[in-house]
């Protein structure tokens, strides 16, 4: 039997700022139906490099993340929100992306 130790059931105690910026660009993604594709091509990538962002297999830019807040018509600071949950997340989502 294969069990699993608290250091396999814990998160992380530091979380990454990038990884807090792919969560927090996936939970706005989800909430507001937009998609991915079209978030890539604001950002200037291929799909393929923004879905190694959004699963944190590639380092976001500063210059990525204001492009991918100004997608969402949300403050910066919204992605970088440790604590940004899906109701906070509605209520900045402001408009719909420029394309």
């Amino acid at each position: 039997m294969n069990f699993m130790t608290m250091l396999d059931i814990q998160p992380s105690a530091t979380l990454r700022r990038q990884d807090v910026v792919a969560m927090n660009t996936n939970m706005i993604l989800s909430n507001s139906g937009l998609m991915k594709k079209d978030l890539a091509k604001a950002m200037g990538l291929s799909p393929q490099s923004m879905a190694s962002r959004l699963q944190s297999k590639a380092d976001w830019t500063i210059d990525e993340t204001c492009a991918a807040a100004d997608f969402f018509g949300v403050p910066l600071m919204a992605l970088l929100d440790e604590n940004l949950t899906p109701a906070k997340s509605h209520g900045i989502y402001k408009k719909p992306p420029f394309r």
